[in-house]
């Protein structure tokens, strides 16, 4: 009889249900299993896949064996078990190698779910990292091996006996994109919020280029915008190839990216494009980059959409750090494995990009910034493609670049020239927290704590000894890492990462950065030195950091520290802050404040500032005698659109579009009171330009007359914004973390 202990059957019956404890005894009658235990620890994330799939490790014996037990929801995804026994028997050989094998049949539950038993890719849980959680350069060689793999092993027979299908371009489109697109499905959905449908422009005017508009290539039959038949190869194909859907093992530490397992086979199809595959990969290796709250400013965003779709090498000076080389590892690989058809090939992998682009649009998970842009590539690819397939004399390509009367521009879409940060949301002057999303108690009481916002709205608190304890966005825990002594430098010397999972330490003598993979465990890249006691981390930023010898500030990898540029320091540097990528960089001395932004001229600032006890004449003259000057804070939105500064004597909010001033007050006695201190103080900006001004502990919005105190219990070491700017995060010294929405 099949023993499973109580605690287990417990996490099964409240995950899973009944039914699924009942089948699992029957099945280990069947199997003469005595025992079946879950794997202790749980997986890192036991719970719901995207498609509502639960996943667990288990153990069985005799003979004992770890596999993955994976209940999965009736409907669509309910055929992976078949799905993926048809992907292991198509080409024994590379299943063997890289898919995951399924030793026991499926069970079918009696209210449609199924529950599959699947080998543990590469045989361990430790060992092996999905490719969405590797390093830059990791994934560049995993992305290689993986195209290399899908187009010369899995589909090499495919190849030799190939005869190209001949499909016109809005066929193509229509059968990659299915249920997304018909019966009005959310692809029509998310076109109707651009503009794109009612009225319906042939043209979009977009990223200074007049571009077919790609929904109405789905569509076809339009006399404006040609619908040309191309040339198509079918095979093998998984369906869904983000990164995260191959897995990688490791050996002594180090990838063996040529050993990648690819899981998750419900969409494996044997009459697939080969190009959606690698269209898919790329776009998913891609979305840090792009999946931003605010645009890429409009150089890097142009270059990025033409390096994808029509490379030039001067493109790459302007691509966000890293892309090039990514892109590079799929395209390039994929030709030279295509070689024998590569015109053809850059023909069907131009619309697989552009199908792949459109159904990207669809996911939720991508926010709505990162949806455009996937929206603006699909119109860039189309385009590319009808570019190549015009008949001579047709015409010059690109077409003009002013508008006619048969294309718009579209807001969603962009326009022509540098001026997407003029639609920056305007000043808000009292974005207050509207609803306390959750609690906990974190039993950290350290007043030098400090809090941030990670991917995905985790929230993450990084105490004195550069302790890291981690949360989802639902507030359930993570695995963090302890900390260890020297303690962190005075102030809020942590700052989080908003792209990867990752903090940065300041320790007296050197920054300690620490990544989180998804598999567990803390991984920690040789230390970036500090050189003396002025040299800081700058606290804020987010997809890049910065620190300042007061000489220079350098803005930095948050994979490994590695320098990216560097900005000199106006003299008796007395603050700074940075965007989220910084693309904006303030930095003041006592009266002065200088913005720099990427690629447009400098702002600078005077303002007013003198300690309170200090502004009798004949004392504020002595002290300048001295050389006394006053300090003060800055802080700049994520997207940089507005600079905040608090000195000694005022508050003011600057506009970084246009350099207007958009907020400016005296603080009251008060409030340049409680100014003074360096405990407990943090400066926040928002993007509509709201100020969140911590100071001694007690949380204030300054940008509203006579300031606004918020109330609260006891008093906070620190607050953080999230980079999409809809939350805000307070750690109180005693441990209590609240997470608000605003």
């Amino acid at each position: 009889m099949l023993r499973i202990p109580p605690e287990d059957i417990m996490w099964i019956r409240n995950t899973c249900g009944q039914e699924v404890v009942d089948e699992l005894q029957r099945q280990g009658g069947e199997h003469d299993w005595s025992e079946l235990r879950l794997n202790r620890p749980l997986w890192t994330v036991p719970g719901s896949s995207y498609t509502g799939a639960v996943l667990q490790t288990i153990h069985v014996a005799p003979p004992p064996r770890q596999l993955v037990l994976k209940v999965i929801p009736a409907g669509a995804t309910g055929r992976e078990a078949s799905a993926h026994a048809d992907a292991l028997e198509a080409v024994p050989e590379f299943s063997k190698l890289h898919l995951v094998g399924q030793p026991y049949p499926p069970l079918v539950l009696p209210d449609g779910r199924t529950v599959m038993f699947q080998e543990v890719a590469g045989g361990s849980l430790r060992d092996v990292t999905p490719a969405g959680s590797l390093s830059r350069e990791e994934q560049n060689q995993v992305v290689e091996a993986v195209v290399r793999g899908l187009l010369a092993e899995w589909n090499e027979a495919a190849l030799t006996n190939a005869v190209p299908a001949q499909v016109t371009v809005s066929d193509f489109l229509r059968r990659e994109l299915g249920d997304v697109w018909t019966g009005g499905g959310s692809l029509q959905a998310f076109g109707r919020g651009l503009g794109v449908f009612d009225p319906a422009p042939p043209w979009l005017y977009s990223d200074g280029m007049r571009l077919p508009n790609p929904y109405l290539l789905v569509k076809g039959g339009y006399p404006a915008l040609a619908d040309p038949t191309v040339p198509v190869l079918r095979g093998l194909g998984h369906g869904d190839l983000h990164l995260d859907n191959i897995l990688v093992p490791s050996l002594e530490k180090v990838v063996r990216s040529r050993a990648y397992r690819l899981i998750d086979l419900c969409t494996f199809g044997k009459d697939a494009d080969l190009g959606r595959d690698v269209a898919t990969l790329l776009l998913s290796a891609l979305l840090p980059h792009v999946n931003h709250p605010q645009e890429l400013p409009f150089d890097q965003r142009h270059a990025l959409l033409r390096f994808v779709v029509d490379p030039d090498a001067s493109h790459r000076a302007n691509i966000v750090s890293g892309a090039a080389a990514l892109v590079a590892a799929v395209r390039d690989t994929a030709r030279e494995v295509m070689r024998d058809w590569r015109d053809p090939w850059d023909l069907q992998f131009l619309l697989s990009l552009t199908a792949a682009a459109l159904r990207f649009t669809t996911y939720t998970k991508i926010t709505e910034a990162g949806r455009t842009f996937f929206a603006r590539l699909a119109a860039h690819a189309g385009g590319e493609v009808l570019a190549r397939t015009r008949e001579d004399g047709a015409g010059a390509w690109p077409p003009a670049l002013d508008p006619g009367r048969d294309s718009f521009s579209v807001p969603g879409f962009g326009h022509a020239g540098p001026s997407a940060r003029a639609r920056a949301a305007g000043f808000v002057s009292d974005q207050e927290p509207q609803r306390r999303r959750w609690q906990t108690e974190t039993g950290v009481r350290d007043d030098r704590s400090v809090v941030g916002f990670g991917p995905d709205h985790t929230v993450v608190a990084v105490d004195s000894e550069g302790g890291v304890l981690r949360w989802t966005v639902s507030g359930d825990p993570l695995p963090g890492t302890g900390g260890r002594p020297p303690q962190q430098r005075l102030g809020h010397q942590s700052l989080v990462a908003s792209l990867t999972h990752s903090v940065v330490v300041a320790r007296p003598k050197e920054l300690e950065i620490v990544h989180f993979p998804q598999r567990g465990g803390a991984l920690r890249p040789p230390p970036v030195p500090l050189r003396n006691d002025d040299h800081f981390l700058v606290t804020s930023g987010g997809d890049v950091f910065a620190t300042h010898d007061r000489k220079y500030l350098t803005v930095r990898a948050f994979e490994d520290g590695a320098p990216i540029e560097a900005l000199p320091c106006p003299p008796s540097l007395a603050a700074s802050a940075v965007s989220i990528d910084a693309s904006v960089v303030a930095m003041a001395r006592s009266r002065e404040v200088h913005i720099h932004r990427r690629d447009r001229s400098p702002l600078t600032f005077g303002v007013a500032n003198s300690i309170p006890h200090l502004r009798n004449k004949f004392v504020r003259k002595f002290a300048q005698m001295m050389t006394l000057d006053p300090g003060l804070q800055l802080a700049v939105s994520p997207s940089g659109s507005h600079v905040g500064c608090v000195t000694f004597e005022e508050v003011v909010v600057w506009s970084t579009d246009d350099g207007s001033e958009v907020y400016h007050r005296k603080l009251t006695d008060r409030e340049a009171d409680e100014a003074l201190g360096a405990k407990w103080m943090r400066l926040v900006c928002t993007e509509t330009g709201t100020l969140f001004w911590l100071r001694r502990g007690r949380l204030a919005i300054p940008t509203v007359d006579g300031g606004t105190q918020l109330r609260q219990s006891g008093t906070y070491a620190d607050i953080a914004l999230a980079r999409d700017g809809t939350m805000l995060a307070t750690l109180g010294t005693e441990g209590r973390l609240e997470v608000w929405d605003l």
